[in-house]
């Protein structure tokens, strides 16, 4: 019974996973038109960052597909990757990583916000932006989750 519930859990993140390449597979298409029609400088000197973003994200998620088919076909592996992901210690572990990690990205943001200010006001809209929206959302989890 819990193996059938973790199996769907997997087919679940493994149809995410095929979500997000396609849509990245297509965003790469998406620049590729719009280099062959718009020949522009502006974009000429920033399409091979955000191309090697799509490719990585592309990398990433077909890595992941492979791996979670994999773990569909094995029983066995199946079920230690149930084990693995339901170990009290190994929830622990990863709760407070994430909890450390966001801290650290707030006082990161928090500090670049306040460095950036005295360069470039887009820069420092920028990471405030990204310390606002983090905050908020943090804040919203961490009520949601006290609140259950």
């Amino acid at each position: 019974m819990m193996n059938q519930k973790y199996k769907a859990r997997i087919q679940k993140r493994l149809r995410t996973k095929i979500v997000i390449a396609v849509i990245g597979g297509l965003a790469v298409i998406g620049i590729y038109i719009i280099k062959l029609l718009n020949t522009t400088a502006d974009f000429a000197s920033i399409d091979t960052y955000i191309t090697g973003f799509f490719f990585g994200i592309e990398g990433v998620c077909v890595m992941n597909i492979i791996q979670l088919r994999k773990l569909l076909k094995d029983e066995n592996a199946l079920e230690e990757m149930v084990i693995y992901e339901e170990d009290e210690r190994n929830q622990s572990i990863k709760l407070k990583s994430y909890n450390s990690t966001i801290n650290f990205m707030i006082l990161l943001l928090s500090f670049g916000s306040i460095i950036s200010s005295f360069f470039n006001q887009v820069i420092f809209f920028t990471l405030a932006s990204v310390l606002v929206v983090l905050l908020v959302v943090s804040s919203l989890f961490r009520w949601f989750y006290t609140r259950n």
